[in-house]
């Protein structure tokens, strides 16, 4: 009777078949923690970059650029048209599909500039923006960029958002978020706020599909301090743009301060999304030509301790 093991369902098995069982369960389940626990913890991340950094927003022929320059995928922006508030025609999407297949690289995300016609304000912005959201899944990507600069900005005097714009964006959220959940995408607003009024923005809507898409240089640029402020917002970023003031990343411009700390506190909170590379006030005759800072940047950031 040592022999056999029996179980509450009547079930009789080989005592040697339940331990072996059990080891091969034990096994798989050890092999399944170690994968898990080095997702984004020096895993590999998927390398993008912005369309409007190269200069091709809304061409298809960005995907062959970036794929000289060794990335994963582009980020697709489109120029909103305050008289046709569509994001991408079927025939785009269709170049898109066609641009990705012959290269092999995917959609990173996509991007409503809204940035001269406010979301919160804009006729149409809100059509556009689920244009945006649809267009995403179409291309197989998970994230959109909702921007607020120019504009569009936010931001008070006091660095926190306008009082008088919070509830008209919280409102117009609340109408896009529903539709991005459909889909299973996620709306990232990049603004110039702080991590406590972009969570408190969060809270009114209460959606899990809006978050915050984060960028390393824009939160030291307005005037915050970028690694404490991602660590707050752990679990609510979407996706993060990789971005210096000296162009390359390696530039110790000071802006963001610390390149390191910045791929130390990726880590830290256990991203594992796309990074998108962007420019700021690049000028190729003075700083060198597009391709080759982006290309740096890919070599360095493939070198680092987030592919470690």
């Amino acid at each position: 009777m040592f022999n056999f093991v029996k179980f509450k369902s009547g079930i009789v098995m080989k005592r040697r078949d339940f331990i072996s069982k059990l080891s091969g369960a034990a096994l798989a389940l050890g092999s399944a923690s170690t994968l898990l626990s080095a997702c984004g913890k020096g895993g590999k991340f998927k390398l993008g970059v912005c369309d409007w950094s190269l200069r091709l927003s809304g061409s298809p022929k960005s995907f062959e650029v970036a794929k000289s320059l060794g990335l994963d995928g582009v980020q697709i922006s489109m120029p909103f048209n305050p008289k046709l508030p569509v994001f991408a025609s079927p025939e785009k999407i269709s170049e898109f599909k066609s641009a990705m297949k012959s290269t092999g690289l995917e959609c990173a995300s996509t991007s409503p500039m809204l940035n001269s016609h406010p979301f919160i304000s804009t006729e149409g912005s809100v059509e556009y923006c689920i244009g945006s959201i649809e267009a995403a899944h179409a291309l197989g990507a998970k994230d959109i960029l909702l921007p607020f600069y120019g504009k569009a900005s936010l931001l008070g005097s006091d660095k926190r958002i306008k009082g008088e714009l919070f509830k008209p964006l919280v409102e117009r959220l609340k109408l896009v978020a529903p539709v991005a959940e459909k889909f299973g995408v996620t709306i990232g607003m990049e603004n110039s706020l702080n991590a406590e009024d972009d969570i408190r923005i969060i809270e009114a809507v209460g959606s899990p599909a809006v978050r915050v898409y984060f960028d390393i240089f824009n939160f030291q640029y307005y005037g915050f301090e970028t690694v404490p402020e991602m660590k707050k917002l752990k679990g609510y970023i979407s996706q993060i743009h990789l971005k210096d003031k000296g162009h390359k990343l390696d530039s110790n411009s000071g802006c963001p301060r610390d390149m390191q700390a910045c791929f130390d506190a990726i880590l830290e909170i256990g991203y594992d999304g796309w990074l998108v590379f962007e420019l700021h006030g690049h000028n190729p005759k003075k700083d060198g030509s597009i391709e080759d800072v982006i290309k740096y940047n890919a070599d360095f950031v493939k070198k680092s301790t987030l592919f470690a």
